[in-house]
């Protein structure tokens, strides 16, 4: 069984990385005193999250929306851990501007997964 999450505030994130999941400080090679977040391996993860527009309703349409998670992985002497930083990354230093496209003046269509899905210009 995985250790219980406590949640914390972002801002306390690189005080808490400095202990493992017991409490104990980590130990570093060499001579590192503290775990530098900012110098660990930035991760990135696209997740979506699904909600069904009118649940009592069977032919209800479901719409996604994608949730950019950031993590960063660190090593200490026992190896290497991985800790998510969402909160403590930004969201303003790792928005990248929407890629330029030649046919601005069409709309854009979502994908569809299924042929029982209706298109979103002809749906009723």
């Amino acid at each position: 069984m995985t250790p219980p999450c406590h949640s914390f505030p972002a801002s306390e994130l690189p005080t808490k990385i400095q202990q493992d999941v017991r409490g104990r400080r980590r130990k570093l090679d060499g001579d590192a005193r503290r775990v530098d977040l900012a110098a660990c391996d930035l991760l990135q993860m696209l997740q979506y999250k699904c909600e069904v527009q009118r649940p009592l309703s069977r032919d209800s349409p479901v719409q996604c929306f994608a949730v950019d998670r950031l993590f960063r992985r660190c090593k200490d002497r026992k190896g290497t851990f991985v800790v998510e930083t969402t909160a403590w990354e930004g969201k303003a230093e790792h928005e990248s501007p929407p890629p330029r496209r030649d046919d601005a003046a069409k709309p854009v269509k979502p994908y569809q997964w299924s042929s029982n899905w209706h298109d979103a210009d002809t749906a009723p």
